[in-house]
């Protein structure tokens, strides 16, 4: 190893390092080791403690530091006035969400033992209050007041804070704001015009009070279990069961017959951590979309309010130091591993099932853990360590060189914790039994070797629905994209067995996952959980291969098993019949169609496709967006001719087109190309799929802009009616696949009510009726 040169950044190498280290160890093959024998070899080796100490002070010289003029892993109040001059510059450029971007920055980076942070807080609460947040707006102003906003100017923060509370309709607080404001501006010594103002703001206020009425604010309903909570499994439903056999092992078991849209777990993580997402997430609920408070001593961790920022102290005043070095960055799914033991820790670890004798080793005490009744643990008033610790790792399947780099990843995090923290003066308190420094330290080092293997066969990436606008400014249509947000890990979910062809769905509300069935099950019918490959996207071949690397088994799930239907996903990407136009699937060989068996011309279809291809390239150029959906319009007809009807890249162009046509007005023709799309995604993947949901959501904007914009069509009543139907389903849709809560949802059931209010306002013959039961389409819903 002393002639391999690694690279400068630091977080590269430890992808290298770990190669090597483990090319230099897999000569003894430790896969058959328990996780204490393991850790105790890898700990105590000191060769390899003293490489992993070198790399973790490089990654500390090369993070925990100010990186640049405008990015400091530190507080560095240099960078934070330099951030809240440019919000400042978009401020008064009317620019408010780029200036409450700047603000953030501003706040994240400000000392907050200074001044700089509650005049960071103060300028954000303008933005907010112009952006028309109130919530978060008041909560900048309550900080900045409480971490000393210059006194001078607390009057005007004041009349902020009651304007807020106006507008919250909340008139109470607003009159108590406008007295204290009033009292705190009798104090200070003001010139004349600066009262005269100041009184002529709050008379505004006032006035406004006079009229306005108190309105209860709306909180998010999270839907029940079925049939209520089972005390025999933890966070699940009465109307399933946890079972066993010696074929399956663990695996859900329907009890009852239930429906689609029923929840079966709706469960809250054992441990989780956040991913980099833009807007970020808060570190300790996991919402999204947050007005940030950051920690007070790095810049690298958020949080949505004091009261989380608070909770995290739980396990962040030990991975603070680590987030400075970008050291959880680097590492991926380890940073999980880590967070169990540290969770595990704040908890407290329970006491040995096994008493006699009490345990004095790492060993005796992990020994004494898997002991206990894998099943019996799912009970309501178990521990919930003894869930997490008995899920399966995979290790006796695993290959060595994985198994031994995991381990080489829990001894560089159990040094971290030993070199950077105080962790290891904390832990005795937390471990109920007598063990001594040295095996302590073996201890949280075999917890995170067996929690990584645990994480991989059995985490869950928590997601959230993202907005995404698309074209130029005068376009009319946006697009969902999911974003994943966290990584955690659900022992109760993870009892799911899997299936390419899974009856269930997986939906998160903040950090807690509730899961419906996505159709009617019978009684005695297994549940079965996704655990990535699914039938309506790779071939049976993928999928199983997929499965095999990272979970160790050979699927023979009923999609797996239907020969029928194996090679069912290729139709996605097939050619058109020049005869029948029915599929030609390529196979490297001889392409021929598969209903009429005629040879296809291969060349002069990829010729075909490259000049459309050309044409869409000379579309995305034009000036103007008419020429852009001219072109676009002949591209998508020629890959017509070449493409099969349901070709994934045939959707991607008409969506694209359909897009085109809303943006220059041409609503009839966006609305028949998203129809056609629809269609094909249903044949794909089911009428209540997540991307039948999310095509309905987009029919429904162009619907409704269509109707505003042209209320004297004689259509307009049908348009109505339609479009009223198919919000409707729009929303029962996104509501089974993603929850009630989430915003969007929350926009469609708006304009599904607009819709009907437009309904209602139609005088209209009652003979039109029979339009809304014959539509041009008519969903399986």
């Amino acid at each position: 190893m002393n002639n391999i040169r690694l690279p400068e950044d630091c977080a590269k190498q430890w992808e290298i390092l770990l190669l090597l280290l483990s090319a230099e160890e897999k000569k003894i093959d430790r896969t058959s080791d328990n996780e204490v024998d393991t850790m105790n070899y890898f700990y105590k080796n000191e060769g390899l403690r003293k490489i992993l100490l070198q790399w973790l002070h490089q990654m500390q010289l090369s993070y925990a530091r100010k990186m640049s003029d405008c990015d400091t892993a530190l507080k560095c109040d240099e960078v934070s006035l330099l951030w809240r001059q440019r919000g400042n510059d978009k401020f008064r450029a009317d620019c408010y969400e780029d200036s409450y971007k700047c603000y953030s920055k501003g706040v994240l980076y400000a000392d907050q033992n200074k001044s700089m942070y509650p005049l960071a807080l103060a300028n954000r609460s303008a933005s907010l209050l112009k952006m028309k947040k109130f919530k978060e707006c008041l909560e900048d102003i309550e900080q900045a007041l409480d971490c000393g906003y210059p006194k001078e100017l607390r009057h005007k923060l004041l009349v902020r804070k009651a304007d807020c509370h106006l507008e919250l309709n909340q008139n109470k607080e607003a009159r108590d704001a406008i007295t204290a404001a009033r009292n705190h501006a009798a104090t200070l010594k003001l010139p004349a015009v600066h009262i005269a103002e100041f009184e002529r703001h709050v008379k505004k206020l006032e006035e406004k009070l006079e009229i306005n009425r108190e309105i209860q604010s709306e909180n998010d309903v999270l839907p029940e279990c079925y049939h209520g909570l089972n005390p025999d499994f933890n966070a699940a439903s009465n109307a399933i069961q946890l079972r066993r056999n010696d074929t399956v092992g663990r695996h859900v078991v329907a009890c009852e017959a239930t429906r689609r849209g029923d929840v079966l777990f709706s469960e809250e993580p054992y441990a989780w951590v956040a991913l980099q997402t833009d807007p970020p997430t808060c570190e300790t609920c996991c919402k999204m979309d947050i007005n940030i408070v950051p920690c007070n001593a790095c810049s690298r961790s958020v949080y949505c309010g004091m009261e989380c920022r608070t909770q995290a102290m739980s396990f962040h005043r030990w991975e603070c130091i680590g987030a400075q070095a970008d050291l959880f960055n680097t590492i991926g799914i380890a940073h999980l591993a880590l967070r169990v033991l540290l969770i595990t820790a704040h908890n407290g670890f329970p006491l040995s099932p096994r008493t006699d004798p009490a345990p004095s080793s790492a060993g005796d005490l992990f020994r004494s853990y898997s002991s206990v009744d894998n099943v019996q643990v799912y009970k309501n008033d178990a521990h919930p360590f003894y869930r997490m610790f008995n899920l399966v790792t995979n290790f006796d399947k695993m290959n060595n060189t994985d198994y031994i780099q995991y381990a080489l990843t829990a001894t560089m995090l159990t040094l971290y914790l030993e070199k950077y923290t105080k962790f290891f003066d904390y832990l005795p308190s937390r471990v109920p039994h007598a063990l001594s420094d040295g095996q302590l330290r073996l201890l949280s080092a075999a917890i995170i070797l067996r929690s990584l293997g645990q994480l991989v066969c059995n985490g869950h990436a928590a997601l959230s629905l993202a907005t995404v606008e698309e074209g130029d400014a005068t376009g009319r249509t946006v697009s969902e994209r999911e974003v994943r947000r966290a990584t955690a890990i659900y022992p109760s979910a993870a009892m799911m067995n899997h299936s390419c062809d899974p009856n269930i769905i997986n939906t998160f509300y903040n950090c807690r996952l509730i899961i419906r069935c996505s159709r009617e099950l019978p009684a005695g019918s297994e549940v079965f959980n996704c655990y990535g490959p699914h039938k309506a996207r790779e071939p049976t071949s993928h999928r199983r291969a997929q499965l095999r690397a990272q979970y160790m088994f050979n699927c023979t799930c009923t999609a797996c098993c239907d020969t029928q239907r194996r090679d069912f996903v290729l139709l996605f990407t097939a050619y058109a019949c020049q005869s029948c136009k029915g599929p030609v699937v390529f196979n490297g060989r001889r392409a021929h169609c598969q209903q009429c068996n005629a040879d296809f011309q291969l060349d002069r279809a990829l010729a075909t496709i490259e000049q459309a291809d050309e044409l869409l390239s000379q579309a995305e150029r034009c000036l103007s967006i008419e020429q852009r959906c001219e072109r676009t319009q002949v591209a998508f007809r020629m890959k017509q001719q070449v493409w099969h009807k349901h070709h994934v890249s045939l959707r991607a162009t008409a969506d694209k087109l359909a897009r085109l046509y809303a943006d220059v007005g041409e609503f009839n023709k966006s609305v028949e190309l998203i129809k056609h799309n629809i269609q094909s995604l249903e044949y794909q993947f089911g009428s209540f799929s997540v991307e039948v949901a999310h095509e309905l959501r987009k029919l429904s904007e162009v619907m409704l802009e269509r109707i505003i914009r042209s209320p004297q069509n004689p259509d307009y009543r049908d348009w109505c009616l339609e479009a009223h139907k198919i919000m409707k389903k729009a929303v029962q849709l996104m509501e089974l696949n993603y929850g009630s809560w989430e915003p969007l949802v929350k926009r469609l059931k708006e304009q599904e009510n607009l819709t009907a209010a437009l309904l209602a306002d139609i005088r209209a013959p009652d003979a039109a009726q029979g339009v809304h039961h014959d539509l041009h389409y008519n969903l399986k819903i």
